[in-house]
């Protein structure tokens, strides 16, 4: 087989050959790991990894890695990347209980251009602060704090609960969900054993129907 060029005409073993034309330049979006790389078990680490980012005009714009699995028990975590593209580190995580090696070049996804919005800096909120969010959950969680903390250090509590209000759960379901990791039971040599349902005592199938209703 052989190829040959005419103008305004590509034809490959003597067959025309249609060409796709598109408009800017081609621009070719991948990340991969650097190098071989070895992830403890169920910890997450941050890799080593290069970019193939080609396109002139892309320099200096804002691009992620989405989060993804690579392969069981091995994920991507979503990672925003420098814009010089230089030391790039994406983070990944171990759910396994065995050490996983990435060889290097292994392909950890497609990058997406996004916008980086820069939050306003907001005061710390103090113990006067009226509008402190989550009051009952703050008050909660302040009521369990030891008897012999001091006045400082209580405040220093409080500011630190105020600043991450948002990571704290607000009622018994608000705890959120993944689809990316499965949750497994080790139970070492030793295989599961199934057994039949226990009866429940009868003064106690009043509160369960009733807390099944609520999770229906």
């Amino acid at each position: 087989m052989g190829i040959r060029s005419q103008p305004g005409l590509h034809r490959f073993d003597r067959r025309a050959a249609v060409t796709l034309a598109r408009k800017g330049r081609l621009c070719c979006r991948r990340i991969f790991v650097q190098e071989d790389a070895v992830l403890p078990p169920r910890q997450q680490v941050d890799v080593t990894a290069r970019s193939t980012l080609l396109s002139p005009r892309n320099v200096g714009a804002d691009w992620i890695v989405d989060s993804d699995q690579v392969r069981p028990g091995l994920y991507v975590d979503r990672t925003l990347l420098p814009t010089a593209h230089h030391d790039l580190k994406v983070r990944m995580v171990n759910t396994t209980a065995e050490p996983q090696t990435i060889p290097g070049g292994t392909c950890l996804g497609n990058l997406q251009p996004v916008d980086v919005v820069e939050e306003p800096v907001q005061p710390h909120a103090s113990a006067s602060d009226d509008q402190a969010p989550s009051a009952d959950t703050l008050n909660c969680l302040m009521d369990k704090l030891p008897d012999d903390m001091s006045g400082d250090q209580r405040q220093q509590v409080q500011e630190l609960l105020c600043r991450y209000d948002d990571v704290f759960s607000r009622g018994t379901y608000d705890m959120g969900g993944t689809s990316l990791v499965e949750h497994t039971i080790d139970t070492g040599s030793q295989r599961p054993i199934r057994q039949g349902l226990r009866r429940h005592p009868t003064a106690y199938l009043e509160t369960i129907d009733k807390q099944v209703d609520e999770l229906i």
